[in-house]
């Protein structure tokens, strides 16, 4: 009896520092563009956090359902661009702008994933490197519509008043909370999926496609479901980062970003909220800060990858949770 209690008491104990040293680290999240007080370090966080969105959603196609993709980068490309186009063609106000280029994804992905997802193995991977490849040569050369290497004169975010308090979205700093919003919402979206019955067909398939297929399961649904649910969290993040960079270019959509999208969540560990944090981090900070770095960043991701792979299958995340088992319960 008193063993169970000193149990409870420590498992007690154990949640209120885990708290604890989770709101430490919100409030350092929360904190930040005021403690850098820099436009440029501002600028780096809020890319990273926009990385963080799409690995998070590629998660939920590689991690969770079992699929690798090399088109993700495309379609975050197909939101900005949509969402741009709209704005800067036809005059489109920004909200219902990026709520359009987001739904427009969306189709664009059921009707491509539909036939796609039928197709298994290395084949379904070669399928989404040439949707990935076709869909960067288009918006290269549709210039009368894509405006070719770089379509600019894309507007920020309006200023809007809350309370009689005005937030300008057109400041770094502001934009910055909005990505980190944005990164909560995803990552509390995936949870509640991943925790639902679609998650856990998401699980069967990710471990025995036949076998699930098998039993019965609609195989071609659920992973249409998990493609178009990423898709379109990767679109409407691509709006927004269209309306932060004001301009955007084909490179966005190239099979590299998606690559490198791939590299971080491997890299990461895949199926934890700390992979999904780690890998943006490493892979976006490290050559920013190694000079040789940012030249070489193709040779560097494929060493980082390589390394990993060998000696960390699971991914950064993955092995720090498996050093022991409380590990797992500090490393959401």
């Amino acid at each position: 009896m008193d063993c169970t209690a000193d149990n409870q008491g420590k498992n007690r104990n154990h949640m209120w520092l885990r708290l604890v040293v989770y709101s430490i680290f919100g409030l350092a999240v929360l904190l930040l563009p005021m403690l850098v007080q820099s436009n440029y370090w501002i600028y780096m966080f809020t890319m990273v956090g926009i990385f963080m969105i799409l690995v998070s959603s590629l998660d939920l196609i590689y991690g969770y359902t079992g699929m690798v993709s090399l088109a993700h980068a495309a379609f975050f490309g197909i939101g900005a661009y949509s969402s741009a186009i709209l704005q800067v063609k036809l005059g489109a106000p920004i909200i219902p702008a990026l709520i359009a280029g987001t739904m427009i994804t969306t189709c664009i992905a059921a009707v491509i994933g539909w036939p796609m997802l039928r197709i298994r193995g290395p084949y379904f991977v070669l399928g989404t490197l040439a949707i990935g490849i076709a869909i960067s040569i288009i918006i290269h050369n549709w210039d009368s519509l894509t405006g070719g290497v770089s379509l600019a004169g894309i507007p920020m975010l309006p200023a809007v008043q809350v309370m009689g308090l005005t937030i300008d979205f057109s400041s770094r700093g502001v934009f910055y909370y909005v990505i980190v919003v944005f990164l909560v919402l995803t990552q509390l979206l995936i949870h509640r999926v991943v925790n639902s019955r679609t998650g856990r067909a998401f699980a069967s398939i990710r471990e025995n496609e036949n076998l699930a297929e098998a039993l019965g399961m609609n195989v071609s649904r659920y992973k249409l479901i998990s493609f178009v649910t990423a898709c379109t969290i990767a679109a409407f993040v691509g709006g927004l980062y269209a309306n932060y960079m004001e301009a955007i270019e084909p490179g966005i959509v190239g099979a590299h970003m998606s690559f490198n999208l791939l590299v971080m969540i491997v890299v990461g560990g895949t199926r934890t909220i700390a992979g999904r944090i780690l890998g943006p981090l490493l892979l976006w900070f490290v050559p920013e800060f190694l000079e040789a770095a940012q030249t070489y960043r193709p040779l560097f991701f494929g060493l980082i990858l390589i390394v990993v792979i060998i000696f960390m299958p699971m991914g950064i995340a993955g092995r720090i949770r498996s050093l022991h088992p409380r590990m797992a319960k500090w490393i959401p």
